[in-house]
């Protein structure tokens, strides 16, 4: 196959079609210092059912039940810096 048969045969759609938006976001703990993460559909109808101590494991959780999230660019500045305190 050549380049312009690979070209040819694309449609349209990519994985990030397929899958559907969310969002990934810090939750402060209750008891001590520090965060965790968890995620929701953009329509906010599924949520994830656990909090997650690492990022990674919230976004494999995500893709798990068919949910990819939508990162930002680096034109914007929606993504704030969460403070990382010392413990006492």
């Amino acid at each position: 196959m050549n380049e312009q048969d690979l070209q040819s045969r694309f449609i349209g759609i990519t994985i990030e079609g397929l899958l559907r938006p969310c969002e990934i976001y810090p939750v402060r703990v209750a008891f001590g210092h520090g965060y965790v993460w968890e995620w929701a559909a953009v329509e906010r109808a599924t949520r994830s059912k656990h909090t997650y101590d690492l990022f990674f494991d919230c976004l494999e959780d995500a893709r798990k039940h068919g949910y990819e999230p939508h990162f930002l660019d680096t034109q914007q500045t929606d993504i704030s810096v969460v403070p990382v305190s010392l413990p006492a």
